[in-house]
């Protein structure tokens, strides 16, 4: 099989590390000379491209990695299904949901394996979590509060962070669209969304032209309550969610990594400890599920469709922050 990565970035880079095993050949594309040579220094490239124009134009590939920023995401996807090319996207889905339909329309015509990374539900403590909600036991869930944020200078040290797509909110950049992960996981464990009211602002004095905070409140379908403060300020970093239920607490805390549980029977604190490497694996544990669903042609669960799902969250706290009101 033959795989071209678009973007080589940070993640671009940690992804192409994780593929080229299943791959014959690895072209990529990216407008940069500096992470083309650290590439062909760091990988066994094939071919190497200024553009990913000049790479869709005389080639032809089984899998496409798009891990450029998110306002480019939608261009090399149009032009990936054109040529009936299986889509592996970086989330976010992409500034908004405008043109993904045909797109999700076009994979299925084709058959097209179609995948977007919310990578975390690969982590195996989120699969745990998820486990044990869906045991019951806890009864019903009544609210949860989710705390997502870190130091955006501090994401890529070796970086001027201005530079950065995520200061930029004309490359989708900012909390909301980054920080999305938890929108995912919060479909993933509780179902789907009836309503949003949000604040999506900045007000650090960070340079950065998107969003450093995004707080979010949501009634569920089942009315459950959730609450999420997304920011880009924390100086220290905090991903955790709490869920208060009728019969006790439990909190999934990916900085620590461990899921705590408090049962009004047992009346006293109970935790699984895992370690960061459990949490790193989310991204070879995401390669190998893509993997095996291309080889079975399987529907991915974070296919186009479901992405969009996330997306429409994305794009109705958007507006609800502008318009200051209640969005369905």
């Amino acid at each position: 099989m033959k795989l071209l990565v678009v973007g080589t970035g940070s993640i671009g880079k940690r992804h192409l590390g994780n593929f080229q095993k299943y791959f014959d050949k690895c072209d990529i594309a990216d407008s940069r000379d500096d992470r083309i040579n650290e590439c062909n220094k760091k990988f066994k490239i094939n071919n190497s491209f200024l553009s990913y124009d000049e790479a869709f134009r005389n080639n032809d590939y089984d899998v496409v990695l798009i891990t450029l920023p998110p306002h480019l995401h939608l261009d090399v996807a149009k032009k990936a299904v054109k040529k009936d090319i299986n889509l592996f996207i970086e989330k976010p889905l992409g500034m908004n949901n405008q043109g993904w339909l045909e797109i999700a329309k076009e994979c299925s015509k084709k058959q097209l394996v179609n995948y977007v990374a919310y990578c975390h539900r690969h982590i195996n403590y989120t699969k745990k979590f998820k486990e044990i909600l869906d045991t019951k036991k806890f009864g019903k869930i009544l609210n949860v509060s989710m705390k997502w944020g870190s130091y955006l200078p501090d994401w890529h040290p070796w970086e001027d962070y201005r530079s950065f797509y995520m200061a930029k909110k004309d490359q989708g950049g900012g909390a909301l669209l980054d920080e999305s992960h938890g929108l995912d996981l919060v479909r993933y464990f509780f179902g789907e969304v009836k309503e949003v009211f949000a604040i999506v602002d900045k007000t650090s004095e960070l340079e950065i032209s998107s969003d450093d905070h995004a707080l979010l409140t949501l009634r569920m379908k089942d009315n459950t309550l959730v609450q999420i403060n997304f920011d880009l300020v924390a100086r220290v970093p905090s991903c955790k969610m709490e869920v208060t239920a009728e019969n006790g607490t439990l909190i999934w805390d990916r900085v620590n990594h461990k899921i705590q549980a408090y049962e009004i029977e047992k009346q006293k604190w109970e935790e699984d400890v895992y370690s960061k490497e459990d949490f790193l694996n989310m991204y070879i544990n995401q390669t190998d599920y893509f993997i095996k669903c291309l080889k079975q042609k399987s529907k991915p669960m974070n296919d186009i469709y479901d992405a969009m799902k996330t997306q429409e969250i994305i794009d109705k706290s958007f507006l609800s922050s502008k318009e200051k009101k209640l969005i369905s």
